[in-house]
């Protein structure tokens, strides 16, 4: 049900900003062996980040990832703020895992933990 959801979740925002532009793949700022890419979705105020495991067996990969974002929320002198999201996120072999991160303007950078491979 839920990689449905997701599905669904992701059809929706690529229909919703067909034109954004989804970023490279790069890999997290403290393990190579755990990528990211993110789409910036300007209308709906939030970015979708992607992750796959370099290392990913026949089992699902698990870990939490510390996402630096810069938020569409500015300060009273109209500076955009940087935030962080912690997120739960699990990979399949065949497919990446994702989040969603609300009021995102940008992706800064991923921190990753407690990396379990089953």
């Amino acid at each position: 049900m839920k990689k449905i959801a997701a599905l669904i979740l992701w059809m929706l925002l690529a229909a919703t900003a067909v034109s954004q532009k989804q970023s490279d793949w790069t890999s997290s700022w403290n393990n190579t062996d755990i990528a990211y890419r993110s789409q910036v979705f300007d209308n709906m105020k939030a970015c979708y980040v992607e992750f796959r495991d370099q290392k990913q067996g026949k089992g699902v990969t698990t870990f939490d990832a510390d996402v630096q974002f810069r938020s569409t929320v500015l300060t009273a002198d109209k500076q955009p703020t940087l935030k962080n999201e912690t997120e739960h996120v699990v990979i399949a072999p065949s497919q990446t895992g994702n989040a969603r991160i609300h009021d995102c303007a940008a992706i800064l950078k991923v921190n990753v933990s407690l990396v379990e491979r089953h």
